[in-house]
């Protein structure tokens, strides 16, 4: 197949002027899909867990239409014939081709990472088996969405600890009141979609301090102190919380986790689990080091500075009844141990 290097070019282009990697996603399929026209193409997250590798559907497009998962990637789980062809290429790192009942050819393509690790695989259904060509083609638009999701990362995570960084944190946040917003659920479910409604994903956000770090920074020094910010940095996401789930250095010796639970009763749980974790640890030196906790859903707020404003000031309830501690915003306010974040004037309690 002869192609258009120009109308490749524009691609790459389009590739790359891109900052957020949902969209990324389906730029790359969208190019794909136009270099190769086919019916269906499939992107999967390849994960290691437990030993084995575990797939989730990132994005796909069929009949030109291309769609993102994630709101809800997909985890692959059912034995067939082609996930079985997606592992072999997964495990022997090399292109798999199988066909299927309509005489289709399925083609499976591993992504590779900066250090050869398979990260992804790509999934094209077509009438013909590509030409050599045809495959390095598909090979290098892989390498480029690869590079550049590397690009991405190094200016969304912070330098020391290796999370999110603050300033991808407002754009999360806005996303997620978007997706929680009324209108937005009526335009993605029917009017008679109890169940969805009964069982939709709830968002929370957890501001989370290191308590008395001033104190350990002042008997120990401040690279001791990055080595605490560090250590708990892997203690909460050392498995206590979800792959899905996101973790943020907010600054200094703040974080901030925004995850999933049906209700207030399972954030609570999970925030318990991160403060408790940090408790038990034994830390060099210092033998013990503690956290305080701040949470609210993720809602109605007008804005991610409210979001982060109504679990900051749960935390500062948390920092001003002894630390160590995890609180709900919601549940300060109806039992009335807070007011408002918008008429709340802090006073002279050290925090920090």
């Amino acid at each position: 197949m002869n192609h258009n290097s120009i109308r490749i070019i524009d691609n790459l282009a389009e590739i790359t002027s891109y900052h957020d990697r949902h969209v990324l996603e389906k730029s790359l399929l969208k190019t794909l899909n136009e270099i190769f026209p086919s019916q269906d193409i499939r992107l999967f997250r390849v994960r290691e867990h437990r030993g084995s590798h575990e797939l989730s559907l990132l994005a796909f497009c069929v009949n030109s239409v291309i769609v993102s998962s994630q709101e809800n990637p997909r985890l692959i789980t059912e034995p067939s014939e082609l996930s079985e062809a997606i592992f072999r290429a997964i495990n022997n790192a090399d292109v798999e081709l199988i066909s299927n009942d309509e005489g289709k050819w399925n083609v499976i393509y591993p992504a590779f990472d900066a250090h050869g690790a398979i990260f992804a695989v790509l999934l094209i259904s077509t009438d013909l088996v590509p030409s050599n060509g045809d495959q390095r083609l598909i090979y290098g638009l892989l390498r480029v969405y690869s590079n550049y999701l590397v690009l991405i990362e190094k200016t969304q995570k912070d330098k020391l600890t290796g999370l999110y960084n603050r300033e991808t944190l407002d754009d999360e946040i806005t996303k997620v009141l978007v997706r929680q917003a009324p209108h937005f659920n009526e335009e993605m479910s029917s009017p008679n979609d109890s169940r969805r409604r009964t069982f939709a994903v709830k968002y929370w956000l957890g501001v989370i301090d290191i308590d008395n770090f001033k104190t350990i920074n002042d008997n120990f020094g401040h690279l001791y102190g990055d080595e605490v910010i560090i250590l708990v940095a892997r203690l909460m996401t050392s498995g206590v919380i979800r792959d899905d789930d996101l973790v943020y250095r907010y600054g200094g010796e703040e974080f901030v986790v925004v995850l999933k639970a049906p209700n207030e009763e399972d954030a609570m749980r999970t925030f318990e689990r991160i403060r408790e974790m940090v408790a038990t640890h034994d830390f060099p030196q210092i033998k013990q080091v503690t956290i305080s906790i701040g949470f609210v859903e993720v809602s109605s707020q007008p804005s991610p500075a409210d979001v982060i404003g109504e679990a900051d000031e749960a935390l500062y309830y948390a920092k001003g009844n002894g630390r160590n501690q995890v609180h709900s915003y919601s549940r300060l306010l109806s039992e009335g141990k807070v007011k408002q974040v918008s008429q709340v004037v802090h006073g002279d309690i050290e925090l920090f």
